[in-house]
């Protein structure tokens, strides 16, 4: 996917979280925490990964909810979520119309089945529908086609995509009401993708950037982080132990992208030697994602983002502007890079560059 991170980003509405009205949370054992120490007692990486990322206060919160929530659902007092699943515009009056033609007798079911799609073309929008009229009082003969009609459409449906799009609904809806730019079925389909692929981490990072805008990076991580985890503490999760296990792996990663993100732009965009050149944060993210990709192109890069300019500029000006970026490329995880050797290359390049201009800077004072 081609990126581009030029996106703009609405303003996030203000909204309550409605976990914070909600009782205080029960301590009692999930998926999730049963999946971590399943893979702690192994003395896995993916455990250790999953343990770091349990450890914080967001994830220890959000398991607490989901803790509390399935406490609830025990007692028989919240059986079901009803449409809130379902992401499909206008659901209510689409399912009241796909009820309408399912109780035409003459109706045969792969009719049925095919205006079902076309009101609901997600598969995880359909079963939750199904499953939410099958729970009204309907005639058995009308329960018996709606029933046909789910047992169908589960049996087409992609086990993984449908479960993953039903486990994560919940919060796509409510990331989506807080920023009202995201779109809760796109950060559906981001999820599903994020199971699915097999690509590192930061090409996860940069396609977010492509579709969502470099603004929402951040917020797209925290999505995904909480679909994962709620998906694991589902009663019916899209993946095995052992493929969540790799999955927090790769979520860990783009963890650590995102904090080397935050680094490198704050360096630069806080400091008034490199505002003076005029570069836009996507234009220093794009070098970010260069410098972790192609370290041993580090020339390249610097004359792609600064031109002849920099080349031009007093050599007080250009040693200035390349300690910094050595001082922002030093303050990066090595684990950012392909290996450590290309980290200490490109600190040594960037260190060489630095010293050749501080020599010219040198030589330029005695000149004046």
């Amino acid at each position: 996917m081609a990126l581009s991170i030029n996106n703009p980003m609405p303003q996030p509405a203000v909204y309550s979280n409605p976990a914070q009205s909600e009782t205080k949370p029960h301590t009692v054992p999930t998926a999730a925490h049963d999946l971590a120490e399943n893979l702690e007692s192994e003395e896995a990486p993916v455990g250790q990964l999953l343990k770091f990322l349990q450890s914080s206060d967001e994830m220890s919160a959000l398991a607490s909810q989901f803790a509390n929530r399935r406490l609830f659902d025990k007692k028989g007092e919240s059986l079901s979520d009803g449409f809130e699943r379902v992401l499909e515009e206008d659901a209510i009056p689409k399912a009241k119309s796909l009820l309408k033609v399912a109780s035409v007798k003459e109706e045969s079911l792969v009719n049925l089945l095919l205006y079902a799609r076309s009101m609901f073309p997600d598969d995880s929008d359909l079963i939750m529908v199904l499953r939410e009229l099958l729970r009204h009082k309907l005639s058995e003969t009308l329960k018996k086609r709606l029933k046909a009609l789910l047992d169908e459409v589960v049996a087409q449906a992609n086990p993984r995509e449908s479960k993953a799009g039903i486990n994560c609904a919940l919060k796509a809806r409510l990331f989506s009401q807080k920023y009202l730019g995201l779109k809760p079925s796109l950060l559906r389909s981001s999820y599903r993708r994020y199971l699915q692929n097999e690509q590192h981490a930061i090409e996860d990072y940069k396609d977010w950037i492509a579709c969502y805008g470099y603004q929402y990076r951040g917020v797209v991580l925290d999505f995904i982080k909480a679909a994962l985890l709620t998906d694991i503490d589902s009663q019916d999760p899209s993946c095995s132990k052992l493929e969540f296990g790799d999955l927090i792996g790769k979520l860990s990663q783009v963890k650590l992208i995102r904090s080397g993100d935050e680094l490198f732009i704050k360096k630069l965009m806080n400091n008034n030697t490199m505002a003076a050149l005029n570069k836009s944060e996507p234009e220093w993210l794009m070098l970010f994602f260069s410098l972790l990709e192609y370290p041993e192109e580090i020339g390249n890069h610097l004359h792609i983002l600064l031109g002849d300019r920099f080349m031009l500029t007093y050599h007080r000006e250009r040693s200035a502007i390349l300690q910094l970026l050595f001082q922002a490329c030093k303050s990066l995880p090595h684990g950012l890079f392909h290996s450590a050797e290309s980290a200490f290359r490109l600190l040594r390049d960037l260190q060489s560059f630095a010293s050749i201009a501080y020599k010219h800077e040198l030589i330029e004072d005695r000149i004046k």
